[in-house]
């Protein structure tokens, strides 16, 4: 009987420790038009912020796919709001970068 419990005692164990390590970066696209997150993007942040939520996470923004250059940075700087708002509502602390040379309409979320 000790036998037993001791080997289910250490698969539980093994179990625990072989668990996968939660995703260190999370990419997301955007339309170019599109300033607030979709039910689904929303979904994916909740997800790998509620995975790391002892880490510093970075987000990279790159500017919207749109001819006017300042047009384009005002959807960069929406999309980082509706980003920043997520997590201040988890009460996790994100850095908030702004990168122009990134690919067009995409955000990076990045553990630290």
């Amino acid at each position: 009987m000790k036998r037993i419990i001791c080997l289910m005692f250490s698969l539980v164990l093994l179990g625990c420790a072989n668990s996968p390590p939660s995703p260190q970066t999370l990419t997301l696209y955007f339309s170019p038009e599109q300033v607030s997150l979709t039910a689904e993007q929303n979904r994916k942040i909740a997800d790998f912020l509620a995975n790391n939520p002892y880490h510093q996470i970075t987000a990279f923004v790159a500017p919207a796919d749109l001819d006017n250059p300042f047009q384009a940075l005002l959807q960069g700087q929406k999309r980082i709001q509706a980003v920043s708002n997520l997590s201040a509502s988890k009460e996790i602390p994100l850095r908030l970068e702004y990168v122009p040379k990134q690919t067009t309409d995409t955000l990076i979320l990045k553990r630290q």
